[in-house]
């Protein structure tokens, strides 16, 4: 009579018992692409703006230095009485300044370029930026999903548990068990789902507006198999807006060095001028009405050896920014070797944890048979199951680390397109 109660437990057992997908889709009611969330706060974020702003400023400069190739006009009026007054009309062109119009205008263009190329560089921190919280965006909300599957298999498996319990073949101390298994699972969700308010918070901020739409990130296969170390480092010095900015503020440098020397040459300018009426006291004289036109030649070199002192001063800036140079191309290198270590880690690893999965699925299976058939333990057919969803955790995260680690190495060597996005695999 037993042998026959327990054949029907398992035959239930076997009807409402369901398999639950390893995927899960959203229920997300509406969605929207990562990258409109970036190309939106690359139109907006206040940073950008700046960068914009300095740009139009930088053009102010150049036309300023551009305009001084050009005659100077300029006024004097000079009153000592009713009767004693002078207009002096000056007009001014410069024919030879030793350098001085030429490397004002060498520096302003130098910082013209700086200003893009900073423009550049705060895209792609942003991008950056949205990168990282993307990271932990994604993996609290395939954690949650796998999560979310645990529990559903857990609570099957409580289905299963309160039919051997109404048969005395199991007892409360097997329930216990079972719920705190499931109390352990939804105290993770308390804590995943916060990771995933937060990380969309962070999308929020950089974005600038409310995001109540399910993140979507299409990712595509970018690197080769094989990634050549060399070829990476070979393209981020080429393409990196940093080390593209350092070489703006090194050209500034010597601008301000050739301009340092310049003031020690005289300046040759040819001046045409109009006086009208004077001011000094000679009964003598007619008030001046004259117009002029000579060559001017004058120089200042400042007080005392100031001039020399400039010079040197300048050279070391020049210096300063080489080895300034040098320090954030091996900050950037180092970064680099991370990502790509850690990406070659994440593919090495997401294919074992794939098996794993495999193996740990047919343990279950395995498990839960050998216990219908009173070979197994309830506490190996809970702890298979336990394994088998910590193993797809796992595999969720090394997925995601891998595909993000992807997206920056792409980003790190010039494969993004700063403006549009758009992703090239020519790597």
């Amino acid at each position: 009579m037993k042998y026959i109660l327990l054949l029907s437990i398992i035959f239930l057992n076997l009807q409402g018992n369901e398999r639950v997908a390893y995927a899960e889709g959203s229920n997300s009611s509406c969605s929207i692409e990562f990258e409109q969330l970036v190309l939106d706060g690359l139109n907006t974020h206040p940073s950008i703006e700046m960068s914009r702003e300095t740009i139009k400023g930088a053009q102010f400069e150049v036309d300023s230095a551009k305009w001084g190739y050009f005659p100077s006009p300029s006024v004097d009026y000079s009153v000592k009485s009713s009767d004693k007054n002078q207009i002096t009309a000056r007009l001014e062109q410069p024919i030879w300044t030793g350098g001085k119009l030429n490397s004002t205008y060498d520096k302003a263009k130098a910082l013209q370029k700086e200003a893009n190329h900073e423009l550049d560089e705060n895209r792609y921190k942003l991008i950056e930026n949205y990168i990282d919280a993307l990271k932990e965006y994604l993996k609290a909300q395939e954690k949650i999903t796998v999560l979310n599957q645990n529990k559903k298999q857990f609570y099957e498996l409580s289905k299963m548990l309160d039919r051997f319990m109404n048969a005395g073949a199991l007892s409360q101390t097997d329930k216990n068990l079972l719920n705190s298994r499931i109390a352990s699972i939804s105290s993770d969700l308390i804590i995943t789902k916060s990771k995933y308010k937060v990380s969309n918070i962070q999308l929020e901020i950089l974005t600038g507006k409310k995001i109540n739409c399910n993140v979507i990130f299409n990712h595509q296969d970018i690197l080769p198999m094989q990634v050549d170390a060399d070829k990476l480092v070979n393209y981020l010095q080429e393409f990196h807006p940093t080390l593209k900015m350092m070489d703006a503020k090194i050209l500034a440098a010597i601008a301000e060095v050739d301009n340092a020397k310049a003031k020690l040459w005289p300046s040759l300018v040819l001046r045409g001028e109009h006086v009208q009426g004077s001011v000094y006291d000679d009964d003598n004289s007619e008030p001046e009405n004259e117009t002029l036109v000579y060559f001017s030649l004058n120089v200042s070199t400042g007080a005392g050896l100031s001039g020399l002192s400039n010079i040197d001063k300048a050279k070391i800036d020049i210096s300063r920014t080489k080895f300034e140079k040098s320090t954030k191309l091996k900050e950037l290198l180092d970064k680099l070797m991370a990502d790509y270590t850690n990406y070659i880690t994440a593919v090495s690893h997401t294919q074992m944890v794939e098996e794993d999965i495999k193996i740990a699925q047919l343990i279950f299976e395995s498990n839960e048979r050998l216990f219908l058939s009173q070979k197994k333990s309830w506490l190996d057919l809970v702890n298979s199951l336990s394994e088998l969803n910590k193993q797809k955790v796992k595999y969720t995260e090394l997925l995601i680390d891998k595909n993000i680690l992807e997206y920056k190495i792409a980003l790190k060597t010039g494969k993004v397109n700063l403006e549009t996005l758009e992703v090239s695999s020519d790597i």
